[in-house]
């Protein structure tokens, strides 16, 4: 159990386009990008955004390797961008086959530097996404779970590497697919059901826990695995101080300061003080 987190407390980073996601490197510094294909570097001291990049259309999720090159989904562009701390721009991978992907949305390295990429599909209300897989180094994905699912948003690897969990957005729902052994897609499972909500980012703090934000309500919940147990952690009904929260992520050098990402609004919401840790995320060493 935990107090909910008062929303007159949240610390606003201005001057970014209506962000979608946060990324996190290895330093715990942070990311954003905008609707307007701008790519921002996050000053956590000064809570400042610079834009250090842009690109041809909208981005969306986006990780970070061990030498600070940011990966991108490049949603519009129908690949995966990489971008270096230099703001130079190139196509990381693209979908199975070559093909452009329908709604690249987010990846997720794992240990060995392979990428976990969600594929949105049409947001049509029909079961039409993907979750895919790309080796290190990048080029073709290729579809790692054979099933078609619901409208996959944000992914997250839990701390063993035993689960891809991703947000079902359509579906109010937060499912997992296990990972065997050999790296294959094992059994897919829903592990919890957010009826009348629309879920869209979640990560992972050094508890086990999952973290969800909402885009609607306006709200971010807190998932205890191990009891089923869902706790809200704060809400605005009237979207003023947290407005349309579309990612959440921890970043700062302990992992302990609290991003939410406001599709809805020209500002990354900050959470301090929270006593949460998040769990530190991959970044491997991709050449």
């Amino acid at each position: 159990m935990f107090q909910q987190f008062d929303k007159h407390k949240i610390v606003h980073i201005c001057d970014v386009d209506h962000p979608e996601s946060i990324g996190v490197g290895p330093n715990g510094e942070a990311y954003t990008t905008g609707t307007g294909c701008q790519v921002y570097r996050l000053d956590l001291k000064a809570n400042a955004a610079e834009q250090f990049a842009s690109t041809k259309a909208r981005c969306l999720g986006q990780v970070v390797d061990a030498d600070g090159n940011l990966y991108a989904a490049h949603a519009g562009g129908g690949d995966v961008l990489k971008i270096t701390p230099a703001g130079e721009v190139s196509s990381y991978a693209t979908g199975p086959g070559g093909r452009p992907f329908e709604c690249a949305n987010y990846p997720a390295f794992d240990k060995q530097g392979n990428m976990y990429l969600s594929e949105s599909g049409d947001w049509s209300g029909e079961i039409n996404g993907a979750i895919h897989k790309i080796t290190p180094g990048g080029g073709e994905a290729k579809q790692w779970y054979s099933e078609p699912v619901d409208t996959p948003n944000a992914i997250a690897l839990d701390a063993d590497e035993t689960h891809l969990y991703f947000v079902e957005t359509f579906g109010n729902a937060i499912a997992r697919i296990a990972i065997n052994d050999d790296g294959s897609a094992g059994k897919f499972e829903r592990v919890v059901h957010m009826p009348r909500h629309i879920p869209d980012g979640i990560a992972f703090d050094t508890e086990g826990r999952l973290w969800i934000a909402c885009h609607r309500p306006d709200a971010i919940y807190c998932f205890d695995l191990t009891a089923r147990r869902l706790e809200l952690f704060c809400e605005d009904w009237q979207g003023e101080a947290l407005r349309g929260p579309t990612d959440v992520a921890f970043a700062g050098p302990d992992r302990t300061i609290m991003l939410a990402a406001s599709l809805d609004n020209l500002v990354v919401h900050r959470f301090d003080n929270t006593g949460v840790q998040g769990l530190r995320l991959n970044h491997p060493e991709i050449g």
